[in-house]
């Protein structure tokens, strides 16, 4: 206070500098949560993972995902509750830099940007899906465009099923954050290139090659460049 003015601190305080991510108790009902959510998972991981392993072998996999409506229900809900593991290590980790997620805010509050700005990138490659595929005069059959819109989920399954068992290896051996933080990134990156060439084997198999590479821009490399330039940038 200095003559009725109200100074607040602009940097983050030493004490919460000091103490460890894992020292915060909301920190703790996250990783709780995220333990009940994959033994809640274990069964249905276990009987996508033929299937999972299919889709990162060929890209048929990802056709075959869409054909059976009770994989694709099931697919759809691991994608959905593995994200909050995600998220929680995104946070963790700092996956992702944005200066409006303050690292001394409340916890519970980051993690809901986090979940925004996971969100948002989805619903820019659903744009893009809608403007460029669904809206085409000849569209692509019912399951391969599924399978486009779709797929994605299959590789990010299986990101965090090695996330998981990457980052049990890294703080069993005490890695550093730093390092832990450019093995998911590099995990995420060769996902995410899998998942491009097998989406890239389904385009082309309906049309030529310059169009195919033009729909992956817009369907993958648009949304992936304004994330990672929001994260750069804002």
């Amino acid at each position: 206070m200095d003559l009725g003015t109200l100074h607040l601190p602009t940097e983050r305080p030493a004490a919460i500098v000091a103490a460890g991510w894992g020292d915060v108790p909301a920190h703790t009902w996250m990783l709780l949560a995220c333990a009940v959510i994959i033994l809640f998972l274990l069964l249905e991981i276990y009987k996508l993972l033929p299937a999972m392993l299919g889709c990162l072998a060929r890209s048929r996999g990802n056709l075959e995902v869409e054909h059976s409506v009770s994989t694709a229900r099931s697919r759809n809900t691991c994608a959905r509750l593995l994200s909050v593991t995600f998220i929680v290590a995104a946070d963790r980790y700092a996956l992702y830099n944005a200066s409006f997620i303050a690292p001394w805010s409340e916890p519970w509050l980051r993690l809901a940007e986090l979940a925004a700005v996971l969100l948002a990138f989805n619903s820019i490659r659903l744009l893009m899906h809608a403007l460029l595929i669904e809206l085409r005069r000849n569209r692509p059959d019912h399951e391969t465009r599924l399978a486009l819109r779709r797929g994605i989920y299959n590789y990010f399954i299986c990101f965090v099923l090695l996330m998981l068992i990457s980052l049990c290896v890294l703080v069993a051996f005490r890695a550093s954050d730093i390092a832990i933080r450019w093995c998911i990134w590099g995990e995420l990156a060769v996902m995410w290139l899998v998942a491009l060439v097998r989406e890239g084997q389904i385009l082309s198999s309906k049309c030529g090659g310059l169009s195919t590479f033009l729909y992956l821009c817009g369907l993958e490399i648009i949304p992936a460049a304004v994330l990672i330039a929001s994260g750069l940038v804002l």
